[in-house]
């Protein structure tokens, strides 16, 4: 893509002509070239268990022989199911403990990322265009995410929910008011953090998921009672909005939503609704006269175009031109 042309101004400035070096930079040197023998060394060094001997001792258990006698054997077993109790805590810590390095690590990109765009509009040139050009590496999508965990500070210090909670929990916040929205969200919905907690680490993902999910339920006028909310969101993490309009659905006609819920929870989490017939219907025409209200804001907020996906806007308008045809509309 060609750059847009400078004025005097532009041409003289230092920063500016820096970027426009760039261009002769070779990418190239900065994709994926990740080896099989990179990522080999990295697990040979990085075991993610602060007790490395502890593998001796797995080692150990696997290869030692069943014994005869029925005593040993129930000796045996007992170490075999400490050992994997042992082993289990360690794993659970480096699981979560993974979720949350990578968490950071995508705020450290998308801090990158907001520095190199604020360099690239200074240049006159379009950033999304831009970057899809030279950093084609990291999918639009990312690219926005991380830039998103970035842009919101009040979310760093919660880095331990994970990257897909957090981006939740910005959405979820995004029309409040003040500099710690995420932290009044959490003390409106009687969740207390403490990095130095002995707490349980699901359970603080639960209550945030709780707290999400009645959140969402709330915004459609849903008021379901809080252990039904809280056990559902053992099963639906992140209630989507086929469930929530079903709900809505429900509340509308009449119906019980408690009672709804409660059979889902039976069901663990598996939804047997009433309206399966006209429920996609129903969806539909909701979630488009919602897509019609973002593309008209979209239309007032030039900004907001460098988010769209190309290939989606483009699919889009040939599935909405297959249905108009199969649903006969002039």
């Amino acid at each position: 893509m060609e750059a847009k042309a400078l004025t005097e101004k532009q041409q003289n400035d230092p920063e500016i002509n820096e970027v426009q070096q760039t261009e002769a930079i070779d990418y190239t040197r900065f994709s994926d070239s990740t080896s099989v023998v990179d990522i080999v060394k990295f697990v040979n060094k990085h075991t993610l268990i602060d007790n490395g001997g502890i593998f001796g001792n797995i080692n150990d258990f696997i290869n030692t022989p069943v014994p005869e006698r029925e005593t040993d054997k129930i000796v045996l077993a007992k170490a075999g199911l400490a050992l994997l109790n042992e082993f289990s805590g360690m794993f659970n810590i480096a699981e979560h403990g993974v979720e949350a390095v990578f968490t950071k690590y995508s705020i450290a990109r998308g801090l990158i990322l907001i520095q190199l765009k604020k360099i690239i509009k200074k240049a006159g040139q379009s950033w999304d265009a831009w970057a899809t050009i030279n950093i084609p590496l990291l999918s639009q999508r990312t690219r926005i995410d991380n830039m998103r965990l970035a842009y919101r500070s009040d979310c760093h210090q919660y880095y331990v929910l994970g990257s897909d909670r957090l981006l939740l929990l910005i959405r979820a916040t995004e029309e409040h008011k003040g500099d710690d929205k995420i932290g009044q969200f959490m003390t409106r919905r009687g969740i207390k953090f403490n990095p130095e907690s002995r707490d349980e680490i699901k359970k603080f993902k639960a209550e945030v998921d709780t707290a999400l999910n009645t959140e969402k339920l709330e915004k459609v006028g849903v008021k379901a009672k809080p252990q039904n909310v809280k056990a559902l969101s053992q099963y639906r993490s992140s209630m989507d909005n086929n469930f929530i309009m079903t709900a809505k659905a429900v509340v509308d006609s009449g119906g019980d939503v408690d009672k709804h819920f409660e059979k889902i929870i039976l069901n663990k989490g598996k939804e047997r609704s009433p309206f399966e017939v006209s429920h996609a219907v129903k969806d539909f025409n909701f979630s488009g006269a919602k897509l019609i209200q973002i593309i008209d804001y979209m239309f007032k907020n030039e900004d907001t175009i460098e988010t769209l996906d190309a290939e989606i806007v483009i699919e889009l308008q040939e599935k909405l031109t297959e249905l108009k045809k199969f649903a006969n509309i002039q």
